[in-house]
């Protein structure tokens, strides 16, 4: 993600025309910061009436479809894909391309209609078969070889699930081999953990967040579990003064997708409104 706005903000501050293909990233004052600096917002179908300039694939990646078209329309592309995306992208389409369809299958645990899915499924064709929650194993057949992947920011505890009910599924059914390929990326691992010990040593806790942002939400939920007063905010404006009452500590958090100035403004805010 920072080098997709590393990118961005580079070519904006030259003065290029520059279009993001989707918003950049689920929090609205990052989305804001680069409207006012020139950024265009479009999607794919916008790609007939794009003169000049160039087109940014954000960090989440894109399916073929979407570099088919900007050809077709002779679009200059600024590839944003994150490089761990980018690399699953790859073994999942070279995957597709080598597998039996009648004996093997590909499975995608993934959000429906998340960009990094959307470009995931793209791989096959849309032919690889989406789990959005560990409950929906039965719509993999155990008759087939199944090879399960995952989009980068899921919840590694449910991949976790889902992997469990494949495998005692197959077990029960006597059923073709399970081939797992825990593809979330490292990050997302360390986060929930690192996350749990950091909320208990506060009194209160705010969580930055853009509330779209599903692993946003996913990683709220998880710490609120572990300390109930703890608030999602995304504008420093938000912090009302009611929380501060009584807390002694207090610990700012935030999504992947949260900028890090973001963070020290919340800071700097909490510091400009509570006494020493």
């Amino acid at each position: 993600m920072e080098k997709a706005l590393e990118l961005v903000d580079n070519a904006l501050d030259k003065g290029e025309e520059i279009y993001s293909l989707g918003h950049m990233l689920h929090n609205s004052n990052e989305i804001n910061r680069l409207d006012k600096k020139g950024l265009k917002t479009i999607s794919t179908e916008d790609f007939p009436s794009i003169k000049r300039g160039k087109v940014v694939l954000r960090a989440h990646g894109e399916p073929p479809s979407t570099f088919e078209k900007a050809s077709l329309h002779d679009i200059q592309l600024i590839d944003a894909t994150c490089p761990i995306v980018q690399r699953l992208q790859k073994k999942i389409h070279s995957l597709h391309l080598k597998i039996d369809r009648q004996k093997e299958q590909i499975v995608i645990f993934g959000k429906k209609n998340h960009p990094e899915t959307i470009g995931l499924l793209g791989q096959t064709g849309n032919e690889a078969i989406l789990i959005t929650d560990p409950g929906e194993f039965s719509k993999v057949n155990p008759e087939k070889k199944t090879y399960l992947f995952s989009q980068t920011t899921m919840d590694p505890d449910q991949y976790a699930l889902l992997e469990e009910n494949l495998q005692k599924r197959v077990e029960l059914e006597k059923g073709e081999e399970l081939v797992s390929e825990c593809s979330i990326c490292s990050q997302m691992k360390r986060r929930k953990p690192l996350l749990r010990e950091f909320v208990k040593d506060y009194d209160l806790v705010l969580f930055i967040s853009g509330r779209n942002s599903s692993n946003g939400n996913m990683l709220f939920s998880y710490a609120k579990s572990f300390n109930g007063n703890i608030f999602l905010i995304e504008h420093k404006n938000e912090i009302q003064s009611s929380w501060l009452k009584g807390a002694k500590s207090i610990g700012i958090s935030g999504a992947t997708s949260t900028p890090a100035w973001q963070l020290t403004e919340v800071k700097e805010h909490l510091l400009s409104i509570t006494p020493g």
